[in-house]
């Protein structure tokens, strides 16, 4: 024989695991929040090349390359007959925060970053509420006791079966079909 919950169990569950589910939505709406300010720390990180040894021995390697090319120019411009102030010269410089020095890329990099965890979050906040909705369910489930009470339960249909995942053929042939309405055709781009 298994024994029932009481009402008062069952009230107490619920209201139990609906406030669990309002904590841990704020905790999915705290984690966007940490994981796009560190977002925003790592694309703003500067790197400098004296805080690492193999980027010292870079930089310095390149420095003496960039003075030799110079000489190499020099000699070459004074050959030439080139005046020093419309010589070409080389530029060898340590970037420390490669292409997220440009403020157009760090822009782009940070809608991207919103898109995806804003969506991460709205994943993990239809988790929780399917959680939240499967212990209610059997929480309450508990307390049915008639057999049209648990039959109505049992029939709810999954959103799965409501909405069943896309095929790319269909979504194809609609869009042929509404071309081929409006008159216009299907028009493929490469």
């Amino acid at each position: 024989m298994t024994v029932r919950m009481t009402k008062a169990e069952r009230d107490d569950l619920v209201r139990l695991v609906k406030q669990r589910e309002k904590v841990a939505k704020s905790a999915a709406e705290q984690r966007s929040a940490i994981m796009l300010a560190d977002f925003e720390r790592e694309i703003s990180a500067v790197h400098t090349f004296d805080k690492n040894e193999v980027w010292r021995a870079a930089m310095e390697a390149g420095v003496e390359a960039a003075k030799k090319a110079n000489e190499a120019i020099v000699a070459e411009a004074d050959r030439l007959g080139i005046p020093p102030e419309f010589r070409p010269s080389l530029h060898w410089a340590w970037r420390s925060q490669g292409e997220n020095a440009y403020r157009e890329r760090r822009a782009e990099l940070r809608k991207v970053a919103t898109a995806e965890i804003a969506a991460m979050e709205k994943t993990a906040r239809v988790q929780i509420e399917a959680r939240s909705i499967e212990a209610q369910t059997e929480i309450i489930a508990n307390g049915l006791d008639s057999e049209a009470a648990i039959a109505f339960l049992e029939k709810l249909p999954p959103i799965e079966s409501m909405m069943p995942m896309l095929d790319p053929m269909m979504i194809q042939k609609k869009l042929a079909e509404k071309a081929r309405e409006s008159g216009r055709g299907l028009q493929l781009v490469p």
